[in-house]
């Protein structure tokens, strides 16, 4: 007899440190200048549906590159390869639940979302914080682990790694560069300039790391920071954590949160690209009872430039897309299979735009 596959729960946080100014200057993940902030929107769209249903306004207009739906520096949108990955495992037996957070971002519009078994999205520009992590995100996720589920959470932040390098600078005690997805020498100097002020404030009034001071002011942290912590802090002691899909934005609070919850267990599943530069001497902080996966597939197989894009450390991580790689793998889906799964992920998407 054959038993049915268990069900991928995908869910993802999504938020825009809109508190930053000028955040087309510190990051390539989104659409250019006063279009940052519909990222997370527009990339859950993509992932539920294959393509982005929330319009630009009109001015401003996205940048060529973006407007051919590929990011400024070559590479395709993360949320495309995510979308790509979860319909390989539809493919293969799996049903499929799609549920977005969003903190402080638009909502986005629901659309068709043809295979998936259910999508849902909640929150939005006017929703409670507060609420919204303990009377959906905690519930939806504990549900999912109850029934036995794949849980995966991911995230979409835009401008959250300067938080997240200021969150791990004070746990660690490391000197650690700007983390995210630019390595344009620019974006990087300004990154570098706006996390040395923050440091600087919060350490003429706290000595040392202190969560609560950190959450007290939105200065200090993003949305999806407070999201990831809370929930950690308040998990059923008795369920299984969902997988953690996320790089830096992920790790900040979970070593945070395991200071007050020592007991929880679980994995981190991230990029290879993570691991890069600062990134392993980071990793080496997570909790002793947290194990780390890093998927294996090098997307330099692909004669597709904006895959390659990503073994060139110019896209590091978003959307999930380390986390459902290493599932893929570990649920025995081949580099070839993985590749070519991406390759025509890629058609898909860039056909919209010819």
């Amino acid at each position: 007899m054959t038993h049915p596959k268990p069900t991928i729960a995908f869910n993802i946080l999504n938020g825009a440190a809109t508190q930053l100014p000028q955040l087309h200057q510190l990051s390539d993940a989104g659409a250019g200048q006063d279009l940052m902030h519909l990222t997370p929107t527009r990339d859950s769209e993509l992932i539920a549906n294959g393509s982005a249903l929330t319009p630009f306004p009109s001015p401003p207009q996205p940048t060529p590159l973006t407007a051919k739906g590929l990011l400024d520096n070559g590479g395709i949108s993360p949320a495309v390869l995510t979308r790509g990955m979860l319909n390989r495992l539809h493919q293969a037996g799996h049903n499929i639940e799609f549920r977005s957070y969003n903190f402080q971002v638009q909502c986005p519009q629901p659309g068709s979302s043809d295979w998936f078994a259910d999508c849902q999205h909640h929150g939005g520009l006017e929703a409670d914080c507060g609420d919204l992590i303990q009377q959906r995100l905690l519930p939806d996720l504990t549900a999912q682990a109850e029934r036995g589920c794949i849980s995966i959470l991911a995230e979409c932040g835009v401008g959250g790694t300067t938080f997240s390098t200021l969150w791990l600078r004070l746990l660690t005690g490391l000197t650690l560069s700007p983390a995210g997805s630019t390595k344009d020498a620019d974006k990087l100097a300004q990154k570098a300039r706006l996390l040395a002020q923050l440091e600087q404030e919060y350490r003429r009034a706290h000595a040392q790391f202190d969560v609560e001071a950190l959450l007290a002011s939105p200065q200090f942290h993003d949305q999806i920071q407070r999201a990831l912590y809370g929930l950690l802090c308040h998990w059923p002691a008795s369920l299984p954590v969902p997988h953690l899909a996320g790089g830096m934005m992920f790790v900040a609070p979970l070593i945070a949160a395991a200071r007050v919850r020592p007991d929880l267990r679980g994995r981190v599943d991230t990029t290879r690209w993570v691991v890069a530069a600062d990134g392993q001497s980071v990793l080496s902080h997570l909790p002793a009872d947290w194990r780390l996966g890093l998927h294996q597939t090098d997307f330099g197989l692909s004669d597709f430039d904006c895959l390659n894009r990503y073994e060139q450390g110019l896209v590091v991580e978003g959307c999930g897309l380390g986390g459902v790689l290493v599932l893929a793998e570990e649920l025995g889906l081949d580099a070839n299979d993985i590749i070519t799964t991406l390759e025509q992920a890629c058609t898909r998407h860039q056909s919209q735009f010819q």
